[in-house]
């Protein structure tokens, strides 16, 4: 049997700001973790706090199990990841190509140039906490200062990555 819905237009408005505030509360509670810890992530050294809260949105701390897949190859996805704590694997085609651990950031190209994931990163501890966010450029006009701080520490984040990929290319 079906029961019909007794809620007015109004009833489901305030279910849905309940909703929205409990995201909102959420984001806050992120946003002021981020701001605590701000200073031990390489990528947004030299970006004062407000700053920071214009330009990172859909800022999650996210937990992942044994196995659990943090991104797969080939997804579009524009968010990056900063690994708290545990350590991950990292497969290209399927094959390990390396691994990742707490302090150190993942999925910055996809975010930069828009484009599908290049490999499959894997949680490879019992557990791992992992924070999650995207850049918000919309807002270029105002935070250009802060964007290009931020811009400038991924790019150095990805040099970092290609002289060790070119190390262990050369050592071979």
């Amino acid at each position: 049997m079906s029961q019909t819905s007794n809620y007015t237009v109004d009833d489901i408005e305030k279910f849905l700001q309940i909703n929205k505030d409990a995201e909102n509360e959420e984001q806050s509670k992120s946003l002021r973790k981020l701001l605590s810890v701000q200073n031990k992530i390489s990528i947004f050294r030299g970006i004062e706090p407000d700053e920071l809260k214009a330009i990172v949105y859909n800022l999650k701390f996210v937990k992942f199990k044994f196995k659990d897949y943090i991104v797969e190859q080939n997804d579009v996805s524009e968010e990056i990841f900063f690994i708290i704590d545990g350590e991950c694997q990292v497969f290209h085609n399927k094959k390990k190509v390396g691994g990742l651990r707490a302090g150190e950031i993942f999925g910055e190209a996809g975010a930069i140039f828009k484009s599908n994931r290049n490999a499959s990163v894997v949680c490879a501890s019992k557990e791992a906490t992992l924070l999650s966010f995207c850049i918000d450029d919309n807002n270029m006009e105002f935070c250009a200062p802060a964007l290009a701080t931020l811009y400038k520490n991924l790019a150095s984040e990805i040099n970092a990555k290609l002289e060790e990929i070119n190390f262990e290319f050369i050592k071979k």
